[in-house]
């Protein structure tokens, strides 16, 4: 049996028809909840009664840590392959329904139906974690996997390799944009990662080139470190009780080795390599690194959700005294770099949840200095109340999209606790040992998170500087192909990112192909530019200027990119 759990703020679901030959008989039409732990329920072969009440006593014990009195029973096949008969899982999970204890308020999702689900999540660090409850006598998944692996014929193999298929989403959707532009596709053989393509590497570099120049003028260090390491290290560091069931684990030996979920541990150990002065403080590292989260294919959403990201993560070292300054220059970050996105964004006090390690005086000072900092910026805040990390509470920053949704992005979270499990020290102005404070931050947040945000709030009409292509050039025949080149290789020694198009398609569809593409400027060349030597440029608006010159256009492209303007691609 495998359940997903997630702590939420409500939960409403429409039953729309039985997709089953199993199935509820339902007298309502609908249900919901609300602060409650929904259970995503997958039976498996072999699942009796045993495991369902050890699965529910599991869930009750995390529901008292929580302090929430609803549960809600969902039927949700997608977190395993191993399923059990459809008859023998609704019995289980009525079973499981009937073992609630008294005191809770249960319900269940019918089983067997298509539903239409809405929920809203709770943001703390414990809002959702998978459970794995496997028979005494059962094979590990790992054996079983090979196994049925082993059984597979060529064909049936090479069945297995091929492209999601995203058909039926709405135009929208960023899995469509993303396709239409050339930026990445996902493949069924790695579920919930990303293949980027070139033009998708191109636009994270971009995004990354952005951040990273800011950070190089507030004097950020940049490492790399490994993305595996025993799991001593999140045992150290706290992580492991909250995080292990959404963690890839192999063994090595009879060592246990887990990926990187997070860059925080890893952080402190580069600190710990040096003897550090309070001249060094605050000490601003950032790490790029790629990170690995076990989430199940079933709740993947493109990449909104995806196992393999990057995060624009850095950790800063500081003093007592240096907190508000640090958190002062992060919000500043935090303006300057929304508002080059054109985004507007609520920001969020969340304070010690009751799973957490400190005591409540290192909270509440760690609080009041979060607050302060929001309230010298003249920044409006609400309190996300018992929402904060494990190890401390945290600034968190909902940005708003074009068509009015909120996406959870920042972060400023502040650590007393994990410093000091790790025994970080730096020598102080009276020469004695002190352990320093770690603000954890991100703004963009996951990468691939944000550029699906991008994708979707600009309708993949990226601005200029963001645009993997700038240019598209287009000759009209054969015989201006060479004036074409020529044209080419002048923007592209001026930095400008171009495509030459010189097949022997028609105008009309290297026009109509551009504009798929949502490249924001075409220029075309004819006969009569190539005469004069110049060019004609369309924008992406649909205006067109003709017989200019190259260095003009070029000047111009460079000057949007530079003021990274969001001037969709006019031509004026």
């Amino acid at each position: 049996m495998k359940i997903l759990e997630m702590d939420v703020e409500s939960i409403h679901a429409d039953y729309l028809k039985p997709e089953i030959s199993v199935y509820d008989k339902v007298m309502d039409k609908s249900i919901e909840s609300a602060d409650a732990l929904v259970l995503f329920t997958c039976i498996e072969e072999g699942d009796n009664e045993e495991i369902a009440k050890e699965a529910i006593e599991d869930a009750i014990k995390f529901m008292d840590t929580l302090k929430r009195k609803a549960i809600v029973l969902y039927p949700f096949a997608h977190l395993s392959t191993n399923l059990a008969p459809p008859k023998r899982a609704s019995g289980l999970l009525d079973y499981m329904l009937s073992a609630v204890p008294s005191g809770y308020e249960a319900k269940k999702a019918a089983f067997g139906w298509n539903k239409r689900l809405k929920l809203e999540m709770k943001g703390h660090p414990l809002a959702e974690r998978l459970r794995s409850f496997p028979r005494s006598d059962q094979t590990t998944n790992e054996s079983l996997a090979v196994r049925k692996n082993e059984k597979l014929g060529w064909e049936e193999m090479m069945a297995r390799i091929k492209k999601s298929d995203f058909s039926g989403l709405p135009e929208t959707d960023h899995r469509i944009i993303g396709e239409r532009l050339d930026l990445f596709s996902f493949q069924e053989v790695s579920p919930g990662m990303v293949y980027w393509h070139n033009k998708g590497v191109i636009l994270r570099e971009i995004l990354i080139g952005f951040i990273r120049s800011e950070l190089s003028k507030r004097s950020y260090l940049e490492v790399s470190t490994p993305a595996l390491a025993n799991t001593v290290l999140w045992r150290v560091s706290g992580h492991w009780d909250h995080y292990k069931d959404n963690m890839f684990v192999t063994h090595i030996g009879d060592e246990e080795f887990g990926l990187k979920p997070m860059n925080c541990p890893s952080a402190f150990l580069f600190y710990k390599t040096k003897k550090w002065s309070y001249r060094d403080l605050p000490l601003r590292v950032a790490d790029f690194d790629q990170l690995y989260r076990n989430e199940r294919s079933g709740v993947a959403s493109g990449l909104f959700r995806v196992k393999i990201l990057t995060q624009d993560d850095a950790h800063i070292f500081c003093s007592e005294e240096q907190i508000e300054a640090v958190i002062s220059e992060i919000l500043d970050m935090v303006k300057l770099m929304y508002g080059i996105f054109d985004l507007e964004y609520k920001v969020k006090l969340s304070t010690m949840p009751d799973s957490h390690i400190g005591s409540e005086k290192q909270w509440e000072e760690a609080t009041r200095k979060l607050s302060n900092s929001m309230e010298k910026a003249g920044i409006k805040y609400e309190i996300k109340d018992k929402e904060g990390a494990f190890y401390g509470p945290k600034i968190d920053i909902d940005i708003h999209d074009s068509i009015g949704r909120e996406w959870q992005c920042a972060t400023i979270q502040l650590d007393y606790q994990m410093p000091a499990r790790f025994g970080l020290v730096y020598s102080g102005a009276d020469g004695k040992e002190h352990t320093p404070i770690t603000v954890h931050r991100v703004i963009y947040g996951s990468l691939e998170r944000f550029i699906g945000i991008m994708l979707e709030h600009f309708k993949g009409k990226l601005p200029t500087w963001l645009s993997p292509v700038q240019v598209k050039i287009l000759s009209i025949s054969e015989q201006l192909n060479q004036y074409a080149s020529k044209t080419y290789e002048k923007f592209i020694e001026a930095g400008v990112r171009t495509e030459l198009d010189v097949s022997d398609k028609t105008l009309e569809y290297k026009i109509r192909s551009a504009k798929l593409q949502e490249i924001p400027y075409v220029l075309i060349i004819g006969k009569k530019e190539e005469q004069s030597g110049l060019v004609s440029i369309r924008g992406r608006d649909g205006r067109q200027k003709n017989m200019i010159s190259t260095e003009s256009v070029i000047e111009k492209i460079l000057k949007e990119s530079g003021s990274k303007s969001q001037d969709l691609s006019a031509v004026s």
